[in-house]
């Protein structure tokens, strides 16, 4: 009886910990995202630079170096980016990123859904107060690799509009 009451308790202290750790990745990359949006001149960051890179599964990884190969915008260097809007906020357009949270949610074992909400659009003047508080959801599901925490794919916008990182990266390799 002693040793299925430690390992319950065991189980019990072990799965808060294993909570936190699927929001690190998430975490980081919202980091990222709060500086882009910040309207500051900070110095750049990107998603996918080196500092960040590895918050993403090897296979989104490499989807995005495939993708790169075809930049959205002409540019003299082999690879760039293969995006001309923010993948992660899925938007051209907002405000510094206000109200952010980060959530775990159901754990699967296709991963687990880690849930960021903000308010993107509260400076912009002459939209209705709806518009200006409405919140913002982007879904990333964490998987684990060699017993790290890393985002496999992420899934934003809104309705008929959401959009998944992996589809879109597939979609502009032609695949």
């Amino acid at each position: 009886m002693l040793k299925t009451l430690l390992a319950v308790a065991a189980f019990a202290l072990a799965a808060p910990a294993h909570a936190a750790e699927a929001t690190t990745p998430v975490r980081a990359i919202m980091d990222v995202a709060v500086s882009i949006w910040s309207g500051e001149d900070n110095d750049p960051v990107d998603y996918f630079d080196e500092d960040h890179i590895g918050n993403f599964s090897a296979g989104l990884r490499a989807l995005y170096a495939e993708a790169s190969r075809h930049p959205a915008y002409d540019t003299d260097e082999e690879t760039g980016s293969p995006f001309d809007y923010d993948p992660i906020i899925s938007g051209q357009d907002g405000c510094p990123l206000e109200d952010l949270t980060i959530d775990e949610g159901t754990a699967t074992a296709a991963g687990t859904d880690v849930v960021a909400r903000f308010r993107r659009f509260t400076c912009f003047e002459g939209s209705s107060d709806a518009e200006r508080n409405a919140v913002s959801e982007v879904h990333f599901r964490v998987i684990e690799e060699e017993g790290t925490p890393v985002i496999d794919d992420v899934v934003a916008g809104e309705g008929d509009d959401r959009t998944s990182l992996v589809e879109t990266l597939r979609a502009i390799i032609g695949g």
